[in-house]
């Protein structure tokens, strides 16, 4: 049990690295992500104080809502890249759009 709770440590702290690394995000983002390692990080160290924080959310198992909110997170985050990507998406058109318009002129 010690072995995996030093691997997920070990592997958490590697995103966590590569997170904070990124000057892509807002202060207000690594705040969270870091609050949301230390949850994990809590969470592996002592799993039977899962089951506790499970029920006061009324969850009967620590494992559920650990899922649950793996769930959540991962449902929000294709939400925000399927955005990105969409966003990406309509301004390459109106890039594209003014290229050909620029081109259409220039052959007249």
């Amino acid at each position: 049990m010690i072995f995996i709770k030093i691997l997920l440590l070990i592997m958490l702290t590697i995103a966590l690295g590569l997170l904070a690394l990124s000057n892509r995000f807002k202060i207000y983002q690594h705040l969270t992500i870091i609050l949301f390692y230390f949850f994990l990080a809590y969470l592996i160290l002592f799993p039977e104080r899962a089951d506790k924080v499970a029920h006061i959310f009324g969850i009967g198992r620590g494992v559920d809502l650990v899922i649950y909110l793996s769930i959540a997170t991962l449902t929000l985050i294709v939400a925000i890249l399927y955005a990105k990507v969409k966003g990406s998406e309509r301004a390459m058109t109106k890039i594209v759009r003014k290229i050909a318009i620029m081109e259409a002129k220039r052959c007249r």
